[in-house]
């Protein structure tokens, strides 16, 4: 994802990826991540909690203003 973060960025959109592998995450380094620590899997959150999972989109998009 991180390969096609950066081409993505570079047509001038602005991307975020979202991890729950931190050492893949930074061996292909893509331009801006957010780590999740849950299970391979379930990184936009646990099976099931509406609420949990809204929250980490609103913090993840959030993330792009700064």
């Amino acid at each position: 994802m991180g390969l096609i973060a950066r081409e993505v960025e570079a047509r001038g959109i602005a991307t975020i990826s979202m991890s729950s592998a931190r050492s893949i995450t930074a061996a292909v380094n893509p331009p801006r991540a957010v780590f999740l620590d849950f299970p391979l899997g379930h990184t936009a959150g646990r099976a099931h909690d509406k609420a949990g999972q809204r929250k980490i989109m609103i913090d993840t998009l959030s993330a792009l203003d700064s």
